[in-house]
């Protein structure tokens, strides 16, 4: 029996009909061409996906959808339908052109569907989208490290939007927390995230200098001011003028200092030691201390006033101890950053020694931590980092250790204590007095789940 013509184009529209049924129930986005590289089928998702119609799409060219720098006419689309090879699919990613010009990343599979007598092939092609995966993995990276300052955890992620959003304006702001816990690099962070930051951040440490010399550092002298004085110097507020400065440890500031310093912030203007002349500054203070301020002012060695002046922006630095799932990263990078790689192949920290690190209070917080993998990277014999490699000292004794251990620690208490600590086991340790494993030991034994 003869097919006509007319029988073929009906065998053709009624299975181009059935495969548009089929593919408009697929939840990927699915588009259909022929060896002419001319779209034949594009579903409900696609439009979805590329924000195009059907019939924006259909009976033109697949470059509809790709960019000429995107498509060279040899991607894995055209080689499908000029060849007709296709032993398996074809998987690849790559980038798709939305219908108002915003660009996309897609999965693509790619398989031949169609080879009839005529030599005619048709091929699909299934789209899934990937733009938003690639956004939130862009996202992961920047919030592991945000202006050389390394952390995933809750407290540095909102550290950082902070950050962003104080950086704009110029009120004083005031860094606190413990030694080594990364102030000086907020306050870069703070400065290079500001309209200042085409200007030099001016830095200064109040403890390193005797009150006398500060003075002078800090405000400049005019000639014959003091011994030694042999011409006038601008000091560092003037040198900061249009920028920002660093006020490192200024818990450590003199009282007679405090007074100067609380005129800067009260009428922005400086007066040279062995000057009469005031000179306005334009400068934005950024603050930094290890110390209690509200402790040192009670006990009469800090200003109040001055305090309430610096703390305009509080911001409180978390120690190492409560941010631990940070020290992962902190480790990698430090030991990325070690100047001995050049010479010295390291693959990083064994789990045993991370288990260490991890374990560890840190009551050197950061500094202590990198210093700590730098002398690894130095010793270690092998590859990886192993806890022979490691000193750790523990230079902090828990508080009440010793009552503690003397009290039996019943499994309510150990219970009460979990919950208060959000599960977290080192914590609990620390607040019972306990070693981490003589807590575990303690769990086993009363049967509490880890």
């Amino acid at each position: 029996m003869t097919l006509s013509l007319s029988n073929f184009k009906k065998m053709i529209n009624e299975k181009s009909e059935y495969l548009s049924n089929i593919f408009e129930v697929l939840d990927e986005a699915v588009f259909v061409y022929d060896q002419n590289m001319i779209i034949r089928n594009f579903n409900t998702r696609a439009e979805e996906i590329t924000k195009f119609k059907k019939e924006d799409v259909i009976g033109e060219k697949c470059t509809t959808l790709f960019r000429s720098s995107i498509c060279q006419n040899n991607c894995a689309l055209c080689m499908t339908a000029k060849t007709g090879e296709l032993k398996e699919p074809v998987r690849f990613q790559s980038k798709f052109v939305r219908r108002d010009g915003t660009e996309g990343l897609g999965n693509f599979h790619v398989g031949l569907i169609n080879k009839g007598n005529s030599g005619q092939r048709e091929v699909m092609v299934a789209i899934t989208d990937a733009t938003e995966v690639q956004q939130l993995r862009e996202e992961l990276k920047e919030t592991r490290s945000f202006r050389n300052i390394i952390g995933k955890s809750s407290s540095m992620v909102e550290l950082f939007k902070f950050i962003q959003n104080i950086a704009a304006y110029d009120s004083t702001i005031l860094i606190q927390g413990e030694s080594g816990t990364g102030k000086e690099l907020v306050a870069k962070a703070i400065h290079q995230e500001s309209p200042r930051s085409e200007k030099r951040l001016i830095k200064v440490n109040c403890s390193s200098l005797s009150p006398g010399l500060l003075e002078s550092e800090l405000f400049g002298h005019v000639k014959g001011a003091f011994t030694g004085a042999l011409r006038d110097r601008a000091g560092r507020f003037e040198e900061a003028d249009g920028s920002s400065i660093f006020l490192d440890e200024v818990g450590d500031l003199s009282p007679r200092v405090q007074v100067n310093l609380l005129r800067v912030l009260q009428e922005k203007e400086i007066e040279r030691v062995g000057d009469n002349r005031s000179k306005k500054v334009d400068i934005r203070i950024i603050a930094a201390t290890h110390k209690d301020l509200m402790a040192e002012v009670r006990e009469g060695r800090f200003r109040e006033d001055l305090f309430y002046r610096l703390n305009v922006i509080p911001i409180q630095l978390p120690p190492l101890r409560m941010r631990k799932e940070d020290i992962p990263l902190l480790a990698k990078h430090f030991i990325q950053n070690w100047d001995g790689l050049k010479t010295k192949q390291l693959n990083g920290v064994s789990p045993s020694a991370l288990r260490n690190l991890m374990d560890y209070d840190w009551p050197g917080n950061i500094r202590e931590l990198e210093n700590v993998i730098e002398r690894a990277c130095v010793v270690c014999s092998e590859k990886m980092i192993e806890p022979i490699d490691l000193n750790l000292i523990q230079v902090q004794p828990f508080p009440n250790v010793k009552e503690a251990k003397r009290k039996i620690i019943d499994k309510e208490t150990i219970i009460q204590e979990l919950k208060n600590c959000g599960a977290n086991q080192t914590l609990t340790a620390q607040r019972l007095g306990l070693h981490r494993v003589t807590l575990w030991r303690k769990m086993k034994s009363y049967g509490i789940d880890a």
